[in-house]
């Protein structure tokens, strides 16, 4: 080989290695796509940060197992509560970005900031939305006894008697204790919260007229309205509920803008892709979308609230910024 023929042999080594590198790189980046297309290819954890058995728990199953036939993968439950929704919320905003490890998010994670000075995670940067899964409104009820059988009514009452009126929740520093707190703002009328341990224990003393009215999931009041031993005031969102349709909203009864509700929501570690976002929004949308998983939504109590990412991201600083101003006016003390 004369020296020419080598430096043209060397530049032919040279060629293919480029091209052997540069082909290399394509398929690295065609490959991408397909990984992401492929989402997900195994079993994915869904943490909810209650025991199981309540109301937001029983919500996400029936949800999750619809999201997982779309999905052609299973959405297996973890409940990992504890520590006012924080120990289960903070397992997922430290969890591999990979769209494996969700929370079933609830309206406890927006509140706790205001309640808590220190928090091992911040949810507006360590977490981002996926999808609403549904919104739990709440019923004012009261024993048959109570004179008070509309909210102008409890109101009077309140203004008039001398005494607060005493409302119960399922517990301090719930959506249903805050709800009541603003119904006080809103009315001017005097409140006295009652904490309970569960809202059956609060139910059973609303009966008996141990206390004036209970802030209540629909699920956990309603067969009682519809069984005639508690006396239902007001539904607390917006629009009339379909599982109490002749019950009129807080807000229809001269309480504009008065709209409260507890709700569970899909979110998932920052910096999770957003093809994965997408396809798992997309999920949750066709679960509600499907007539049989929206009426089973509603005889438990929750209302479908299918929405995009954008909206629910929205949706929950507003929210945030709504609690925050409710635990300031009512001077909720946290921790």
């Amino acid at each position: 080989m004369t020296e020419r023929d080598g430096a043209h042999g060397g530049d032919t080594i040279s060629r293919r290695a480029a091209l052997t590198g540069a082909l290399a790189i394509l398929a690295s980046a065609t490959a991408r796509p397909a990984l992401a297309q492929a989402y997900p290819t195994r079993v994915m954890q869904l943490i909810v940060p209650f025991a199981a058995g309540g109301g937001v728990d029983v919500v996400v199953r029936v949800v999750a197992e619809a999201a997982g036939d779309i999905l052609k993968q299973r959405l297996l439950i973890e409940n990992r509560g504890g520590a006012g929704t924080v120990l289960g919320s903070q397992a997922v905003a430290k969890a591999e970005p990979d769209g494996y490890t969700l929370l079933a998010a609830p309206t406890t994670m927006v509140i706790n900031p205001a309640l808590r000075t220190s928090l091992p995670f911040d949810w507006k940067t360590d977490l981002v939305p996926v999808a609403m899964i549904a919104k739990l409104p709440f019923v004012v009820t009261s024993g048959l006894k109570l004179p008070a059988r509309t909210m102008k009514e409890l109101e009077a009452l309140g203004k008039t008697r001398g005494t607060p009126i005493t409302f119960g929740s399922g517990g301090a520093n719930t959506v249903a204790h805050l709800a009541g707190e603003v119904f006080g703002l809103v009315s001017g009328a005097p409140v006295l919260h009652v904490a309970y341990r569960g809202e059956a224990p609060a139910l059973t003393d609303a009966m008996s007229g141990n206390i004036d009215v209970m802030f209540s999931t629909l699920a956990g009041a309603s067969a009682h309205v519809k069984a005639g031993t508690l006396r239902a005031l007001g539904v607390t969102t917006a629009k009339r509920t379909s599982l109490l349709p002749d019950v009129p909203t807080v807000a229809e009864q001269g309480y504009a803008g008065y709209d409260l509700s507890a709700w569970v929501a899909l979110v998932a570690p920052k910096n999770t892709p957003p093809a994965v976002v997408a396809t798992l929004n997309a999920a949750v949308n066709g679960a509600l979308a499907k007539p049989e998983i929206a009426a089973r939504l509603i005889e438990i109590g929750a209302e479908p609230a299918p929405d995009t990412t954008e909206a629910l991201a929205s949706f929950m600083a507003r929210d945030a910024q709504t609690w925050a101003g409710v635990i300031k006016a009512a001077g909720i003390k946290g921790e």
